[in-house]
């Protein structure tokens, strides 16, 4: 599990480059991706999933205000649902949240 620092207020992105595995697919293009954080107050944020076109990376994006993150340690995942399979794959982060210092 990787740990991230985020700054509340701040923009939340993250891009993710795609290195295929003997098992995985050569690449993202046919795949669902999903990802959420969930802050230490059980609040739920989706965030947007944009693949490149080669399907070799990902960009993850929350487009919503951030100031009203909890602060703490908050959980974040990425779900992969890959295309002809029932199985799917999940990477979990957590984001140390800290708080804005100068305004």
């Amino acid at each position: 599990m990787a740990d991230v620092s985020f700054k509340r207020g701040n923009t939340f992105a993250c891009d993710f480059t795609w290195t295929p595995g003997a098992a995985g697919p050569a690449n993202l293009s046919s795949t669902t991706i999903a990802s959420s954080v969930k802050d230490t107050c059980g609040n739920e944020y989706d965030l947007t999933v944009a693949i490149a076109g080669d399907g070799l990376s990902f960009t993850t994006n929350y487009v919503g205000d951030t100031s009203s993150w909890a602060l703490g340690n908050a959980k974040w995942d990425v779900k992969f649902t890959f295309p002809g399979s029932v199985i799917s794959r999940t990477e979990t982060f957590r984001i140390n949240v800290v708080e804005q210092i100068t305004e």
